[in-house]
């Protein structure tokens, strides 16, 4: 006997009322997989599902018991781009007790329609250690592992000082011929062309065994999605290294911040040097900069977290001696659209 339904969405147009019940939602699993961390309010919730990116498509579909509660939540996405026009980023979602009832499998199979209809082979998704039975059911499906990667965090109450200084103080050594420019907040206008062109270098990071062409970002796409991170309250601390003789931005960090939905803790966002002129601690120096203003200016913060590939070798030299740790385990994972039927004509 069904004891829920399954019903479409439109994620960026709920009413305030049901925003506030997928708040509620979102904060349940939160309180699963960081209980550390402060359940997110709901007006920060609104201003970041409206301010999605039109770029961005989505289907959604929400589970609900007999009695209206929701239970479960699944999303298949892409950007409506020129690349990688062969995958879907899948998320299903179930509070912990409604799980292994099957209720993956069906929001799983709304997936599959939605790349069908769109023409898309791959389907791509990510789990966390927090929850294992994320794992467990990427591995019922026949999804492989394409990335390995953690949340590293760094308690900034054991930091040595004395090393960022000594980074910050060797950067114009090290690197002659360079200089910094700071952005707080939206990039100028003078400014932005140089910015995207630069966030390409993200490119080089690793990506191991995922499926997934060079992304090619926009201006557009930048401006949207600065609109959506400053609309929920978000900060920016951009840094960023000029090669003074051609005047062109070499290299980036930067810092993010929520005080409404994350009091304290700031999240180190990209970091890249064009290849062409790494082999000068441009990152060292960066990242320097940005974390002694950190220390300087938010004394309450007690740490910063970041995403890496565990490839990622070079990022993780910088970061370990830093002194970020492992916080929280992610594998990517990837499985053709053809193989996911096959899972689910056998449990039909």
């Amino acid at each position: 006997m069904q004891t829920h339904s399954i019903e479409a969405i439109d994620l960026r147009s709920l009413p305030d009322e049901e925003m506030a019940e997928l708040n509620a939602f979102n904060n349940a699993l939160r309180a699963e997989t960081t209980p550390e961390d402060p359940p997110a309010p709901v007006d920060v919730t609104i201003a970041s599902y409206r301010n999605i990116p039109d770029y961005v498509e989505l289907r959604d579909f929400v589970v609900r018991t007999s009695g209206g509660e929701r239970i479960a939540d699944g999303e298949a996405a892409w950007a409506s781009v020129e690349e990688n026009t062969h995958m879907v980023q899948a998320e299903i979602r179930v509070l912990s007790g409604h799980r292994r009832r099957g209720i993956g499998t069906e929001l799983l199979r709304r997936v599959v329609e939605v790349a069908e209809n769109e023409g898309r082979t791959l389907i791509i998704g990510g789990t966390t250690d927090r929850i294992p039975a994320g794992e467990a059911f990427a591995l019922r499906v026949g999804a492989e592992p394409a990335i390995r990667e953690h949340t590293n965090r760094l308690v900034l109450a054991d930091v040595d000082r004395e090393m960022i200084a000594r980074w910050i103080g060797d950067g114009p050594s090290r690197a002659p011929g360079y200089s910094l420019v700071t952005v707080d907040g939206p990039y100028p206008d003078d400014l932005i062309d140089e910015v995207v062109d630069l966030h390409q270098v993200m490119n080089t990071a690793p990506r191991e065994d995922l499926d997934m062409e060079d992304w090619k970002l926009t201006v557009d796409q930048m401006r949207a999605e600065e609109k959506r991170t400053f609309a929920a309250g978000g900060e920016r601390w951009y840094v960023a290294a000029r090669h003074d003789a051609t005047g062109r931005l070499v290299g980036f960090t930067e810092l993010f911040y929520n005080a409404k939905s994350q009091p304290n803790t700031f999240y180190q966002g990209g970091t890249a040097v064009r290849p062409e002129h790494r082999g000068h601690a441009l990152g060292k120096w960066l990242k320097a900069v940005n974390l002694e203003r950190l220390m300087r200016e938010r004394p309450a913060i007690v740490d910063v977290r970041t995403g890496n590939a565990d490839s990622n070798d070079a990022m993780l030299g910088i970061n370990k001696a830093l002194g970020f740790a492992p916080y929280i385990s992610h594998t990517g994972w990837q499985v053709r659209v053809e193989k996911v039927k096959e899972y689910l004509d056998a449990r039909a």
